[in-house]
């Protein structure tokens, strides 16, 4: 399912948060930009991407080659694998938490709290496993490099995006 049970807008906010958050690593010095050019970039992916990749201006006057565009290219097939994630992680709390539930319905006291038991546990924070984090790296170089960025900067905006999902 993934990203077909959020809204456009929904993961278009998503892919430009997860983008600003990377090139604070990143490229810091184009955060200033990033609004402007995140609106370019969705109203016309293709023509942002291709004059970046030929020094062009990409719609407003800016004639360097920026990293903004890539990485929000890049975050749109991370954020589709994230939402995957998220989905099987919930399905999986959602069998637990039945067959929980259910045990529940065999006590007597099912609407009373177990001695001892919290009064209301919080679900565990979502975490990214290690496999995960390199499939959303690997996902993230390779589609960099597809767009034709160097090894180098793709590796930058690679590193910079897993490390945000990790870290924080």
């Amino acid at each position: 399912m993934g990203t077909e049970a959020m809204s456009g807008d929904e993961a278009r906010a998503l892919a430009s948060e997860l983008a600003a958050l990377s090139l604070e690593d990143a490229a810091p010095e184009e955060l200033v930009l990033f609004p402007e050019v995140a609106e370019e970039y969705f109203r016309d992916p293709d023509g942002v991407l291709h004059a970046q990749g030929r020094d062009e201006a990409v719609g407003f006057g800016l004639d360097v080659a920026m990293l903004t565009p890539y990485a929000l290219a890049v975050v749109v097939p991370v954020i589709k694998f994230l939402a995957s994630v998220v989905e099987e992680t919930a399905k999986e709390e959602v069998r637990t938490s039945l067959s929980e539930r259910i045990r529940k319905l065999f006590r007597r006291d099912a609407g009373e709290k177990q001695e001892g038991e919290a009064e209301a546990a919080a679900p565990p924070a979502f975490a990214l496993s290690l496999d995960q984090a390199r499939k959303v790296r690997q996902t993230a170089f390779d589609q960099a490099r597809g767009l034709g960025v160097d090894d180098a900067r793709a590796g930058l905006l690679a590193d910079s995006l897993v490390g945000r999902l990790v870290v924080g």
